[in-house]
């Protein structure tokens, strides 16, 4: 028996990707002051994790929803770095930072490589279901 979540129609997962989009617009569109103070692990640390998981989520609903890998990775990579200029020119308190750019680039560069796996292993027969993507 398959997880429920796994035999979601499109529709739901468009919708999870558009909410989910929004959510990490708005968190990056939100003054740094709302945000807790992090003073251990400053480049390595929970903020970039934060990064790569929203950012891995927001590829999986879209490939989830339909997009095809190769477009799901070059727009949440190109999103990721505009988000970043966004916050750069546009904010008071907020910069541009390359290793959030990473963190982003690495979260979309998981989900594509878990969506590729799962696509080879379907392809050379061992899924018992075509329309599963991603193991959740």
């Amino acid at each position: 028996m398959k997880h429920w979540l796994v035999n979601l129609p499109k529709k739901y997962w468009t919708t999870a990707h558009i909410l989910w989009a929004v959510v990490v617009f708005g968190l990056h569109a939100m003054s740094s002051k709302s945000f807790p103070k992090i003073t251990f692990w400053e480049y390595l640390g929970p903020d970039k994790l934060v990064h790569a998981l929203m950012f891995f989520v927001a590829t999986a609903f879209a490939i989830q929803s339909g997009w095809s890998i190769a477009s799901a990775a070059i727009v949440w990579i190109a999103a990721g770095m505009l988000l970043e200029f966004y916050q750069f020119y546009f904010t008071t308190d907020r910069s541009f930072d390359w290793f959030d750019v990473v963190a982003d680039a690495s979260g979309v560069l998981i989900a594509i490589k878990i969506a590729s796996h799962r696509n080879s292993r379907k392809s050379k027969g061992y899924s018992h279901n075509s329309s599963e993507t991603f193991p959740f």
